[in-house]
């Protein structure tokens, strides 16, 4: 799905709100928080020795080999609207939301022996090798949420619903450690980082589907637990140490209402 999606969809949704907003049922604001766990493949683009990259290597009677993670968390606040007696709502708002990613050693072996090689410089037959505990990279964006929220059936107090939206997000920071074993190598951080030609991309993009439960008293504070099903990256290089484009995750709600 391309970038270009995301606007369309996003003006779909935001357009559907307006025509809805001068007659809501129900206005609230939700308080939210929560965190996915993504897929994640090693980005190529980083030299690390192909034996002991995502491959597996002897060490002594071990095995052990480079691990990528990814984890996203985010906290956000939006304005919802709801529609024919509660059974649909749209929402957006703002989001800040944290990308964290990491290289590192997996396995069983000696502490001495949890370190990975990184090609840092080649020229004809010259090439060095710098020897790596970890690489990890924090990426910080502010986004903008479109959600519509379907609430089919309810029991009691609590409200079962299925939810999708896209989001948008616009990078204000990022940065990228390596933890090198030898300690001299550290001022030559930034221009290996430099050399690898991978920036975190100024856009990042989502989209999510989740199936949820909201539960409380009617008019007054709920509280919603959120399951994400298998969800997408929409938007490239949102770390430049891993790839993965299908995430899960959770989220948690506080629902405030206002009308």
């Amino acid at each position: 799905m391309k970038l270009k999606t995301v606007f369309i969809l996003s003006h779909l949704l935001a357009v559907s709100t307006l025509s809805f907003a001068q007659s809501p049922n129900k206005i609230s604001v939700n308080v939210e928080f929560g965190g996915n766990q993504v897929n994640t493949s090693l980005n190529e683009k980083w030299n690390i020795r192909q034996d002991v990259g995502p491959y597996y290597y002897e060490s002594g009677s071990s095995n052990i080999a480079v691990s990528p993670y990814m984890f996203v968390s985010h906290l956000g606040i939006k304005p919802e609207i709801a529609f024919f007696e509660n059974k649909l709502a749209l929402s957006s708002g703002l989001r800040f939301s944290n990308i964290s990613s990491d290289l590192s050693i997996i396995g069983q072996s000696a502490e001495k022996n949890k370190f990975f090689y990184l090609r840092y410089h080649s020229t004809g037959l010259d090439t060095e090798f710098a020897r790596v505990r970890s690489i990890s990279e924090s990426s910080n964006y502010l986004g903008i949420p479109f959600d519509v929220k379907l609430i089919p059936f309810s029991i009691s107090q609590f409200n079962f619903y299925l939810k999708t939206g896209v989001e948008l997000n616009f990078k204000v920071g990022s940065k990228t450690n390596i933890d090198f074993v030898s300690e001299e190598m550290k001022g030559f951080e930034n221009s290996i980082i430099e050399n690898i030609g991978v920036k975190v991309n100024s856009l990042y993009s989502t989209w999510t589907t989740a199936l949820g439960v909201r539960f409380g008293s009617k008019d007054k504070l709920k509280y919603k637990l959120e399951f994400l099903l298998p969800s997408f990256f929409i938007t490239k290089n949102y770390s430049t140490l891993v790839n993965g484009d299908m995430f899960t995750g959770f989220q948690c709600a506080i629902q405030l209402p206002v009308k």
